[in-house]
């Protein structure tokens, strides 16, 4: 998986590019999902942070979240939760969509 760390007009530390780089890698094992790319730009407007992530998975799926906070470990958080959620309802409608699930589903019907 390709990890892309960046900042506009913005210095990002080792610490806060090793912490995006576990978080994702941490999330990628939770969900396996097969991730193929992942892009990670934080910027920095007026008194707050803003962080923009965008997420490609192999099948086909590209999540796009942001999150706005006052602190820049803070505005990462809330992005790392929407994206989390976004690949959350992607791996319950692969698996509540799959051949295998339809026929559990026709065989408690019939029973």
């Amino acid at each position: 998986m390709n990890i892309h760390v960046n900042g506009k007009q913005l210095k990002i530390g080792k610490s806060l590019m090793s912490y995006t780089e576990d978080q994702l890698v941490q999330i990628s094992n939770k969900y396996m999902l097969r991730p193929v790319n992942a892009n990670i730009t934080f910027t920095k407007e007026k008194n707050e942070y803003k962080c923009e992530a965008c997420f490609h998975l192999s099948s086909g799926l590209t999540a796009y979240c942001t999150g706005s906070a006052d602190k820049i470990y803070q505005c990462y958080q809330k992005t790392v939760i929407k994206l989390e959620k976004i690949l959350r309802r992607h791996k319950r409608k692969i698996r509540n969509h799959s051949p295998s699930a339809r026929k559990k589903f026709k065989l408690e019907l019939f029973n």
